[in-house]
């Protein structure tokens, strides 16, 4: 368990990809910065002090700045894997004891505890942001240092959320989550539950019981509610728009079915709800 800073800056000082054709030992080392190790593919255990790690395919293991790692056997052969090297912040020394220090506790609200070792099968965006994080330090932008930042915070609120997750009820479903973006990146479309199925190789029932479990409502109830509310911020921030436009705009058949699907949702009409909140 190790303690990470999400929203302060953070200098990533290398990034790589690495295939190990023979197989390879850990570095025996000490080194100042947080080691990010992403396994693409193969396996490997490695040692952080006293503990050991047995590392497969999509396993993220983060090796503290300033402690001993270290390996006592080699990797499968093949194996390849990618890492971040990124400084730690003053906060972070001071709670992964790197140096002693008064704790100040306003501190403690800038920082979430991770695990050193993390399962990120099921959440793709974290090998997503490693590699994007990899290929801006190799870059010559002139934003490179500001894009490395961003990215690794929002890499950080990843970890921040997968680690959350694991007392969550509600775990991560990459597929819902994907079909959610497509719901709001084609909002003229209106799907039916045996089109998204279809696509996802999966029955109308699997799909909406994965709904229910993630959202608390099927797909189709979750498909009307998110393009209402995309048509309420649209109706306040297009005043003079027509709604036959917003029916065409949110993939209602006119504007009488949005009219009344409106209703039902929020109680009010669309000309009624402009001119209270308008």
């Amino acid at each position: 368990m190790l303690y990470l800073e999400k929203m302060k800056m953070h200098t990533i000082t290398s990034g790589n990809y690495v295939t190990s054709v023979h197989g390879m030992v850990h570095p025996n080392r000490i080194i100042g910065e947080h080691d990010f190790l992403y396994i693409l593919d193969g396996t490997w255990e490695i040692w952080e002090d006293d503990t050991s790690y047995a590392l497969q395919s999509d396993d993220l293991l983060i090796l503290t700045a300033g402690r001993h790692h270290y390996g006592k056997k080699l990797c499968n052969p093949g194996n390849r894997h990618m890492y971040v090297h990124a400084l730690p912040t003053d906060v972070e020394k001071k709670y992964n004891h790197l140096y002693p220090s008064a704790v100040n506790p306003s501190e403690a609200f800038q920082l979430f505890s991770c695990s050193s070792l993390l399962h990120c099968q099921h959440n793709p965006k974290v090998r997503q942001y490693m590699q994007e994080i990899i290929s801006v330090s190799w870059s010559h932008d002139p934003e490179r240092e500001n894009r490395l930042s961003l990215l690794f915070s929002l890499f950080l609120c990843e970890l921040s959320r997968l680690e959350a997750q694991k007392s969550s009820l509600t775990p991560i479903d990459p597929m819902i989550e994907e079909i959610i973006r497509l719901i709001h990146s084609t909002p003229q479309t209106f799907f039916t539950a045996g089109e998204i199925a279809s696509r996802y190789y999966i029955c109308e029932r699997t799909l909406n019981n994965r709904f229910h479990k993630y959202c608390t409502k099927t797909f189709p109830a979750f498909q009307m509610e998110t393009k209402l509310e995309m048509v309420r911020q649209f109706l306040l921030t297009q005043p003079d728009t027509k709604l036959r436009e917003a029916a065409i705009n949110y993939g209602f058949c006119d504007e009488f079915h949005l009219s009344k699907a409106f209703k039902k949702h929020f109680g009010l009409s669309p000309s009624q709800y402009r001119q209270l909140h308008g």
